[in-house]
């Protein structure tokens, strides 16, 4: 029960302006302005979403830990937007209730540590593929190469076939994807009514029809042939609820379309930037060599490996804290809340930003150097568990977070052992902000074999 003081503490936060609220500031650059919120205004502020209506935006550990833990309880996951609701259907980024828990306890035994094992081989030989088409000496935007790799890898993981002819295409899709959600949220889509069909949202609808195209043959050809594979879409198809029923075909595109996307963007972007830091950290960059070296004395890394490779999973943890993919996650509350002592009514949005946590001072000293020995230390002595936050938290958390920690340390492990990659000095280096932050112009690098 709230005493009458806290009843009438007024959440501090921009005024913005009428009708639009602070979506101009939002929309010039997403990321400085959830970071300007948390410096002015403390770790709980108020603005205006204009049409999207009042928001507020999360920011200490214990607050954020506890809105995660009681999500589906006092807090939704939110109204899914256009964007959403077209890339994603309803998959489990964004059902609810009993019907996301039906779809996440169908789903989870694909995921489970023991399944996720069967994929190192995979993804080591597809890497190994990647590599025979460098040179000493090339230049290549590591980021599109990271990318075409990922995707060839989910895509093979989901469906045990190799896509190397169509993956550029279908990943052009799911680029105009991500660039629809992004200009859901900080472009002119924000204000527009869901019937107008923007360039972004025509490019988006484009992109899913080509995608369902795509996933529904191989359903199909599936249902009509092997159905002894050990693939995620195997599972998924095989896979029955408590009443005995499977998902339906539509069921199935929405989650194998939130798989596919989240199975390749987020180690894509992650290799990226991980790149681009060890790039600007030699003496990082020599210690995971060094490493890779020592541990795998040239040999392909496998499963086993990951758990004795402890500084390149710190990079990789690293990585993620610098440049978390998703860099904003919303919530709804079900009912009136308290956080951190203020009255937030029913129906408000809640953001939660890994962005602002990642890089607050008060959890991580120097925020903004690249320091995996951060990880390495002392439990006591690492940043606080609910201030680390790149797949989420709670009932929600991602439910691919192990296969995408131990596809980056394996990625990672394969190329060091053969190339060292230098992004471009002179590269320019931008964050876009399209759904997830990925290097908004690429990344421009040198190799050299090693």
């Amino acid at each position: 029960m709230l005493s009458d003081q806290q009843l009438h503490k007024q959440i501090a936060g921009p005024s913005g302006f009428p009708i639009i609220g602070s979506l101009v500031d939002l929309a010039r650059d997403p990321l400085q302005f959830v970071t300007r919120l948390q410096s002015q205004y403390g770790d709980i502020v108020q603005f205006s979403m204009g049409p999207a209506g009042k928001t507020v935006l999360v920011s200490h550990p214990d607050h954020i830990d506890q809105i995660l833990l009681e999500t589906g309880k006092r807090y939704s996951r939110g109204n899914p937007t256009y964007a959403l609701k077209t890339v994603l259907g309803n998959g489990l980024v964004t059902s609810e209730g009993d019907f996301w828990k039906r779809q996440r306890k169908l789903a989870a035994p694909a995921f489970h540590h023991q399944s996720i094992r069967q994929y190192a081989e995979l993804m080591v030989s597809y890497t190994h593929d990647m590599l025979r088409t460098w040179q000493n000496g090339a230049v290549r935007d590591v980021y599109e190469d990271m990318m075409f790799l990922t995707q060839r890898i989910i895509m093979k993981a989901l469906f045990d076939v190799d896509m190397l002819d169509s993956a550029r295409t279908a990943g052009e899709a799911f680029d105009a994807m991500m660039h629809g959600l992004g200009a859901e949220m900080n472009g002119l889509d924000a204000v527009l009514p869901d019937f107008v069909p923007t360039p972004s949202r025509t490019r988006m609808k484009d992109g899913v029809d080509y995608i369902n195209g795509l996933l529904i043959d191989l359903v199909e050809q599936r249902r009509a042939g092997d159905s002894t594979r050990h693939d995620l879409l195997t599972m998924l198809m095989n896979a029955r609820d408590d009443d005995d029923q499977p998902m339906t075909l539509q069921q199935m595109l929405d989650e194998i379309r939130t798989l596919y996307l989240a199975g390749h963007e987020t180690t894509a972007n992650t290799l990226s930037w991980t790149w681009l830091l060890l790039s600007r950290n030699p003496a990082a960059y020599d210690q995971v060599q060094s490493e890779v070296e020592s541990v795998l004395s040239g040999r392909p890394p496998t499963a086993e490996d990951v758990p004795n490779l402890p500084y390149c999973s710190a990079v990789i943890k690293e990585a993620l804290r610098c440049y978390p993919t998703a860099w904003i996650y919303q919530r709804m509350a079900l009912e009136d809340v308290e956080i951190a002592g203020y009255p937030v009514a029913r129906d408000t949005n809640i953001w939660i930003s890994p962005w602002v946590v990642h890089h607050d001072e008060r959890w991580y000293p120097q925020p903004q150097a690249f320091m995996p020995e951060r990880w390495l230390k002392d439990k006591s002595e690492q940043p606080p568990r609910q201030a680390y936050i790149p797949f989420g938290g709670g009932p929600r958390i991602c439910i691919g977070n192990g296969f995408a920690m131990m596809e980056g340390v394996l990625l990672l492990a394969t190329i060091l052992q053969q190339f060292r990659v230098a992004v471009l000095p002179d590269h320019p280096i931008e964050i876009g902000v399209a759904g997830t932050i990925r290097p908004k112009f690429g990344l421009r690098s040198s190799l050299t074999a090693v």
